[in-house]
């Protein structure tokens, strides 16, 4: 199996796990499972590295690395952001579609432990999204050596299990997340040869 196909599928796994939260029985279970690893994050536990790395995932920073993307290789960078915009699109879509309160919002006694606080819905999580994107596609296309290879994917876990750690995402939301990243990296790589 290909590459590019072991991860569009992976992604697709990842994503319907995700969207399993639907099922009252599966929700009280992802509810449950929030609130253990929220309190096992607890403020001195680990708290201050998922703040540093947070902003991996943000938006400005995807913008920014593909537009050196861009710079180094026009066609791969311009691949990349087309799929990436396609991803964000579907993932603002289905925030609108499915409007799942934020685990700050729903439970009681969570408080939100991120800098700023979102507004947008819980499901599924842009930042996982955006992070796995670019933890499989900037080593492809800027030729990095494997050691960097291995701590991209290393970093988009912790910041991936740092959503949940600070209060702004269940693990579904994350599972769905990740997989729409790892679906988009899918497709960049079944798509990069083409052109």
């Amino acid at each position: 199996m290909s590459p590019a196909l072991t991860l569009t599928l992976c992604g697709l796994g990842l994503f319907l796990l995700g969207l399993g939260h639907r099922f009252p029985a599966l929700e009280r279970l992802d509810a449950r499972l929030f609130s253990r690893l929220y309190a096992f994050f607890g403020e001195g536990r680990g708290l201050p590295v998922f703040r540093s790395f947070w902003p991996l995932g943000r938006t400005p920073v995807t913008l920014a690395l593909l537009a050196v993307l861009c710079i180094v290789d026009w066609k791969a960078g311009a691949l990349a952001a087309g799929i990436y915009l396609l991803a964000a699109g579907l993932e603002m879509a289905l925030k609108r579609r499915l409007r799942r309160p934020r685990p700050f919002e729903a439970l009681p006694g969570i408080q939100p432990r991120q800098p700023r606080l979102p507004t947008d819905p819980s499901f599924p999580s842009g930042d996982a999204l955006r992070v796995w994107f670019l933890a499989l596609v900037l080593p492809a296309v800027f030729g990095l050596a494997w050691p960097v290879s291995l701590t991209l994917p290393a970093l988009a876990l912790l910041v991936s299990l740092g959503r949940t750690a600070m209060g702004m995402h269940y693990p579904t939301d994350v599972l769905a997340g990740s997989g729409l990243g790892l679906l988009a990296a899918g497709t960049f790589f079944f798509i990069l040869p083409l052109i």
